[in-house]
This record gives structure tokens, sequence and C-alpha cells, in this order.
């Protein structure tokens, strides 16, 4: 059952992204609703982290607007934290609670914060592994850890980069299980991925980059044969299954 909705929206207004000056993405309108979850597609190179990272505030869009309502919680690649650092479990999660103080914020209280930082940990089921080395954690492990870094700070809005990357299935399921009920709970998620057939069970929509333009939809509409052909240079299938879709590239004839 669905949580409640939160305030996460994001609204996207003719913005142009890019880095250092050399345009990604022309021209991309999109908004997200409270409570959407929206999948970003793409080949490599195409600007799908760049896209992120002017959503998360960190890269100005080279025109055009990008606001989002509510607080962001944002997982970065796990290869981002270098493990040569040796950093716990609790010590990675207590880095989603940094952030720049006013001078009339009130002084944070150590209890408060240690009990977020546990709630966090159990909240995607690795409160056991808090006093673990966070470069001896399988992949799966890892990428727990740091949606519990996005997690706790609360936000309306989850921002998750490539989090199933060089997983292997139950890892890969794990995660997006997970992903899945915090979206449920009432949280908007972005989730960018270049794994369609992953994406594509979890989404509600989902936007597809090509040649610097975003086409995006509901996941019927935009998993089109045609569409993914256009996109990916090759033949695709998509095959309805009881959860959803299945994408997979298929033989040319002849």
């Amino acid at each position: 059952m669905a949580g409640p909705v939160r305030a996460g929206r994001v609204v996207i207004d003719g913005a142009r992204i890019g880095h250092r000056g050399r345009p990604l993405i022309e021209e991309l309108s999109l908004v997200l609703e409270p409570g959407d979850f929206l999948a970003i597609v793409g080949p490599n190179g195409s600007g799908k982290t760049t896209l992120l990272r002017t959503i998360l505030g960190i890269i100005p869009p080279l025109a055009g607007s990008v606001h989002c309502s509510g607080p962001i919680g944002y997982a970065p690649q796990r290869q981002e934290l270098d493990p040569i650092f040796p950093f716990t479990a609790r010590e990675v999660v207590a880095m989603g609670l940094l952030r720049p103080r006013a001078d009339d914020d009130p002084e944070p209280n150590p209890r408060q914060l240690a009990d977020r930082i546990a709630e966090a940990l159990a909240a995607c089921g690795v409160a056991a592994l808090a006093d673990r080395p966070f470069r001896d954690l399988s992949g799966g492990q890892r990428q727990r850890v740091l949606l519990a870094r996005a997690m706790v700070s609360d936000p309306d809005v989850l921002v998750l980069d490539e989090p199933t990357n060089d997983l292997d299935l139950a890892g890969e399921h794990e995660v997006m299980e997970l992903v899945s009920s915090l979206n449920e709970a009432g949280r908007s998620v972005i989730i960018v991925s270049h794994m369609l057939h992953v994406v594509a069970r979890h989404a509600r929509r989902i936007a597809l980059i090509h040649e610097r333009r975003i086409e995006h939809g509901e996941v019927g509409l935009m998993l089109e044969p045609a569409r993914l052909e256009r996109l990916y240079g090759i033949p695709v299938a998509v095959h309805e299954l009881d959860r959803g879709l299945m994408v997979a590239p298929c033989r040319r004839r002849g």
C-alpha cells in the first residue's frame, strides 16, 4: 500500500543541460510530480549524470530553469566513494547529514543525529553492517549503505545514479525492490540507468536521451521497439511479463 505523498516536485523548464559550456541535452521541459518514479535512460556519455547534477543544483543549467520543492537525497555511483579511506558504513551514512549551516540554525543534537543514522541503516536493511568498513562490503551492501546515506536526511526526492551497475542478479533485484518500497512510501524517485530491463519493471515513466534530446512519457509508451531501435541502433524486442516489461536486443533478419 502506498504511503502519503510528500512534497517532492521537480520542474525543468526549457533547460539546456551541459558541462563547462558544452551542451549535452537541449530544450528539456519535464515535470516530476510528488510520488512519481522517473527513469532516465541513455547511452554512455549522453548526459545522464550531468542532468542529475543539474537537478541537484551542483551545476547550473546552461539555459532555462530547474526547480525542486522539498529536500533531495542523493546516492552517487559506488565508485565515486574512494574505498582507500577506511570509513565504516555508519560513517558513510552520516555523510548524508553534512550540509552548510546558517548562523541562526540550532546546534544539531548528537543523539538525534545518531538515531537518524540508525533508522536509515535499518530502513535499508544494513543495520548489522554499521561498524563494518565500507570497502569490505559487497556491491549490493555498498549500494544499500549509499541508499541509507540518501535517506538519512528524510528527503522528499530520491536521486539515484546507476544504483544497480555491476551488481549480480540477486543484488540488482534487492536494490530495486528497496527503491520501489521507498517510492511506495511517498517519495519521488529519479533514477539514472542504462539497464532498460531493470527500470522497465519498476519506473512509472521513462525519459530516453537520444541525440541531445529527451523524449519522456509512460513506460508502455516509451518502450516501443521502433523507438528503442532508433535510440540504440539495433533491433529491440519488448515482451510483457507478469510484473512489467522485458526489453532485450534481437537478431537482425537477413
